[in-house]
This record gives structure tokens, C-alpha cells and sequence, in this order.
């Protein structure tokens, strides 16, 4: 019978819970820079306007980060580990949703044109990916580094 293993400290579970959210917090403060100069002011931005959020991820990003915030309150310290290491593939998932919805609204209501956004998000998830192992790789060794 293996031993009962411990959940997460309250200074771990703040590592990982800092880990996930920066990114989060990090796009939606450089996304936001064009809105605060203006750059969606003029009347046919409007279009540019609504798929700019999504090449950036911000409704996969929140929606994500809400997700695995919860799951990670009651996690040992492997299994965090491991939900590190299979958080980029998981976030595609949340990357993909709102690119469909978009293109599935844009045959409904929007411009007809758009509707090929439901399926090209999928040419970016090499580059999801590789970004997201990245940061998953980094924050493992920083783990490791401080606990």
C-alpha cells in the first residue's frame, strides 16, 4: 500500500497558479496596446477588430487559465508536474473553440468570407504548441530550481 502523498503547499500551489496566469495577463496587457492608441477607432477596423483577439488566444487563454485554476487547488506535487507537462496540448482545445465559433457565426450572420476561420486556426498549433512546451519546459525547471 503506497503512502498517502500530500497536496500542493500554499507557496507551490502560488507557483503554479503565477505560472498559468502571467501569460494570460501578459497578452491581454500587449494585445490591448492597439485599442488604447486608438488603432480600432476607425470604421473598418471593426472586422479587424474581433479576429485580433483570437490570433492572440485571449478567449482560449481565459477560459483555459479559469479551467486549470480549478483543477489545480486539490493536485499533489506529481501530478502538477504532469499537468504542466500536458497543459499545451489541453490548451489547444481552448485555442480551436472560439476560431470555430467565429467561423460558424460568420456563415450564420457575418461576412461569408470569414467562414475559413473555422478550420485555419489548425495551420497555428505547431506554433501553439512549441510556444506552449516552452513555457511548460521553463517553468518545470524553474520548479525544480526553487523547490
Amino acid at each position: 500500500m503506497t503512502a498517502p502523498q500530500n497536496v500542493l503547499s500554499r507557496a507551490q500551489l502560488g507557483f503554479f497558479m503565477g505560472a498559468l496566469w502571467w501569460p494570460t495577463l501578459a497578452v491581454l496587457a500587449i494585445s490591448s496596446y492597439d485599442l488604447w492608441t486608438g488603432a480600432y477607432s476607425t470604421h473598418d477596423s471593426a472586422q479587424t477588430y474581433w479576429q485580433y483577439p483570437l490570433w492572440w488566444g485571449i478567449p482560449g487563454l481565459l477560459g483555459f487559465s479559469l479551467w486549470m485554476s480549478r483543477g489545480a487547488k486539490r493536485r499533489t506535487e506529481q501530478q502538477a508536474v504532469r499537468m504542466v507537462w500536458m497543459a499545451p496540448l489541453k490548451f489547444v482545445l481552448f485555442y480551436g473553440v472560439p476560431w470555430v465559433i467565429y467561423g460558424l457565426c460568420s456563415l450564420i450572420a457575418g461576412p461569408f468570407s470569414d467562414a475559413y476561420m473555422s478550420f485555419a486556426w489548425i495551420m497555428l498549433i505547431p506554433y501553439v504548441l512549441i510556444a506552449g512546451y516552452f513555457c511548460a519546459g521553463v517553468t518545470v525547471a524553474l520548479y525544480r530550481i526553487f523547490f
